[in-house]
């Protein structure tokens, strides 16, 4: 296995150089990590790496991340304007009543 190691002090990262493909590593309080820059050594731009993160597992992670906050926004948003129909007028505040339950629920409008 053909290996060279180099050391950059101002990034605080080494790069490895394994059988003709770079690795990038830093190191931090939980040890080595490999990490996936977002631009190439030519200059180009790594979509990749930028979107995903360096790996699928990152990208679905972040998608559901995104998929379960959008949800849940949608859902308060929707029993938010379902709440103010229902306030809109004293027919309409008797079926929320009876269909949230506070039967007993006394509301002067």
């Amino acid at each position: 296995m053909d290996m060279e190691y180099k050391t950059n002090e101002v990034l605080k990262k080494n790069t490895v150089m394994i059988n003709g493909d770079v690795v990038h590593l830093k190191k931090d309080l939980l040890g080595w990590h490999v990490i996936y820059p977002w631009k190439n050594s030519d200059g180009s731009i790594n979509w990749f790496n930028l979107l995903a993160g360096g790996n699928w597992w990152h990208l679905s992670v972040m998608i559901l991340a995104v998929i379960i906050i959008s949800l849940a926004i949608f859902e308060y948003t929707h029993n938010i304007n379902i709440l103010i129909s229902c306030f809109d007028n004293p027919i309409a505040l008797e079926n929320c009543k009876d269909s949230f339950g506070y039967k007993n629920l006394i509301v002067n409008p």
